[in-house]
């Protein structure tokens, strides 16, 4: 008779508050790297020679590999059984290969004269980078969902962790951008760029990783038995309604905000007529996401729908791009007129930046609920698979568009790595504008009304904890396939148990069969 291995996992439901803090700080890296490499990545490949279209290609082929490993990470972390859990090994072996990954993804090669040898190079220190980072980001999203199994401890977890990935991000988006604009001014060469890339931000998000690994616990038991990947079993998040609403709100958004932060460097530069520098857009919008933060807290406490709260800034996040991007250059309004747009566009986008992680874990336990087993790392793989695809597709097109419309790139001196730009014809300054307004407009339009899809409010997805308590409970299961339980539940991934669906609707009073009908009718579409 097997039985669940006896690993290091704690059944308990609450978290200590230090374990929520080192579980938080590892989301420097999973929110900070990500704005970083957004930022400044396609500037300096064109810095160090490369043509805006052959710079986009890099990182579309590596963030199409990244979306391709990240469902074979969740299987694999799902297929993990050692003393430490299923998680934690990855999460500690990512920070040390995330320091070298640095060093490879900010090579100074601009005295290289073979484009197509630099072309390489920085493919593979891009591919090698983004593979270091689904050996973390896919176990620690998979980790935010079982780090706990109450509702509110699982809430408090991950905004915890949204609050340091977005103070992360926001200082990951600036400070490398005042440095690129340091280099566009001739006060830094590519070289020392590379050194502050390596060894402060290499360094810096490398060592939370380590204390979360150290750290935090997971709290699901594991079973013994363990699934094969397979592209049916890879697509069955897709089955449950309320996934496939978060996982299309969830790509649309993010790639919006990939698209502003990957092209602000040339928008501040050439696409507006101002001497405010690119980090200060930035800064002004993150900060004001900050301050947002608080309240979309204060709101989730007192009942407030998540999907509601995705949602609620996205006109405001709409209007003050456009009038960013098309009304003050347009009509040459004044510079100050952009100070009070970006704050605009900041409250805009903190829900819909801030929510889908947040939204992710009651999302799983509706998919629990329907599918009779919890694959985490199939709906963690899906989240990040489509993201990063369609995130690959809208930066490659962005940057060829930038070549296309006759974007001249900057020389860089091979002896002293200064760089020096050049002005940008018309047809280069419209195209700039374009390629991120239209996304925003389009894209945010769907992801609202995606969103407004998702029927999970907090009152639903307490229902749902309850019924999944029930239905776990031994006495519902077959006789033959009680080895499969631990201390009383059902683990994830056992694919070949039939619950008696009549005895579990026996056991429920007359308000939760009414619940359970409720959810299966209007929340997960099951007639």
């Amino acid at each position: 008779m097997d039985k669940p291995l006896n690993l290091d996992v704690d059944l308990s439901q609450k978290v200590p508050v230090k374990e929520k803090i080192f579980f938080g700080l590892a989301d420097i890296y999973g929110g900070g790297g990500g704005s970083l490499i957004t930022a400044v990545y396609l500037v300096f490949l064109v810095n160090n020679g490369l043509t805006t279209g052959l710079a986009a290609t890099i990182i579309a082929i590596a963030r199409i590999w990244d979306a391709v490993n990240d469902p074979m990470m969740g299987v694999i972390s799902d297929n993990t059984r050692s003393r430490w859990g299923r998680r934690r090994p990855y999460i500690f072996a990512s920070s040390f290969l995330l320091v070298i990954s640095f060093a490879l993804l900010f090579m100074p090669l601009y005295g290289m004269e073979s484009v197509a040898l630099k072309f390489t190079l920085y493919l593979f220190g891009m591919l090698f980078y983004n593979t270091v980072s689904t050996i973390f980001n896919v176990p620690y999203s998979s980790m935010s969902t079982e780090i706990s199994t109450d509702y509110m401890e699982k809430t408090k977890v991950n905004t915890i962790r949204l609050v340091f990935s977005m103070i992360s991000s926001m200082i990951s988006g600036v400070v490398p951008l005042m440095l690129i604009e340091a280099l566009n001014k001739q006060q830094l060469t590519v070289g020392n760029f590379t050194l502050v890339m390596v060894f402060v931000f290499g360094i810096l998000y490398a060592i939370p990783i380590v204390l979360c690994a150290i750290k935090c616990k997971e709290r699901m038991p594991i079973p013994q038995e363990k699934i094969v990947f397979s592209f049916e079993a890879f697509a069955k998040p897709l089955k449950v309604k309320p996934f496939v609403y978060l996982l299309l709100a969830f790509l649309f958004a993010y790639s919006c905000m990939d698209l502003i932060i990957t092209n602000i460097v040339y928008f501040a530069d050439f696409g507006i007529d101002s001497n405010i520098d690119s980090f200060m857009y930035i800064a002004l919008i993150m900060v004001a996401f900050a301050v947002t933060v608080p309240v979309y807290f204060l709101l989730m406490n007192k009942g407030v729908s998540k999907p509601l709260l995705f949602r609620a800034g996205i006109p405001l996040y709409i209007a003050g791009a456009t009038f960013l991007c098309i009304i003050i250059p347009y009509f040459k309004l004044p510079e100050w007129t952009i100070y009070p747009t970006c704050i605009l566009i900041g409250m805009g986008l903190g829900g819909s930046q801030m929510m889908p992680w947040i939204i992710f874990p009651d999302v799983v336990d509706a998919g629990e609920l329907q599918l009779n087993e919890r694959p985490t790392g199939y709906f963690s793989g899906m989240m990040t698979f489509i993201k990063k695809s369609t995130s690959a597709v809208a930066i490659g097109i962005s940057g060829w568009v930038l070549q296309l419309v006759g974007f001249r790139k900057p020389f860089t001196d091979p002896a002293t790595g200064i760089v020096t730009k050049y002005e940008q014809p018309a047809s280069a300054v419209w195209g700039i504008r374009l390629v991120v307004i239209v996304p925003i407009i389009i894209f945010m339009s769907l992801a609202f009304y995606f969103s407004s899809k998702i029927k999970l409010t907090a009152r639903i997805s307490q229902m749902i904890a309850e019924l999944l308590n029930i239905r776990k409970s031994a006495k519902l299961v077959p006789e033959d396939s009680l080895s499969k339980l631990t201390n009383g539940f059902l683990q994830d991934n056992e694919q070949d148990i039939v619950y008696d669906e009549q005895k579990f609707i026996s056991v429920l009073s007359e308000q939760q069969r009414a619940n359970y009908e409720e959810i299966k009718r209007d929340i997960l579409k099951i007639s």
